[in-house]
């Protein structure tokens, strides 16, 4: 009687496996999208309440008036943000408007628009 050696996998073996992968990766995928997408959103959200908290840091310090005007530029030479280029997540364009500050009479406070469309005031 002889005895064979045999090594390797059936193809019905392999076939399993990749099912089994196909299988994992079709669950994976929309949950490290979905993932992928919260990042982004929450980074986007971050960096305009960032930007925002430098304006109203440049309204307590320079504004007197009820429109005035910031760019980002102004607000990091005057230290108010940090030098580094801050670019949308989702687009990969850099971030690099103007803010209008105006003050709302009916709550007696500054309000704060960004115009990404204008680089200086």
């Amino acid at each position: 009687m002889k005895i064979r050696n045999e090594k390797g996998f059936t193809l019905v073996e392999l076939l399993a496996v990749l099912v089994i992968l196909a299988f994992i990766a079709l669950i994976a995928f929309p949950i490290v999208t979905g993932i992928i997408n919260n990042s982004r959103e929450k980074l986007s959200e971050e960096q305009f309440n960032r930007l925002e908290e430098a304006v109203k840091s440049y309204t307590t310090k320079n504004v007197a008036e009820d429109e005035a005007c910031v760019s980002i530029s102004e607000l990091k030479s005057g230290g108010y943000l940090e030098n580094v280029e801050i670019k949308n997540p989702d687009t990969g364009e850099t971030i690099n408007g103007i803010y209008h500050i105006i003050w709302d009479t009916d709550h007696n406070q500054y309000t704060y628009q960004y115009d990404g469309s204008k680089s200086s005031c």
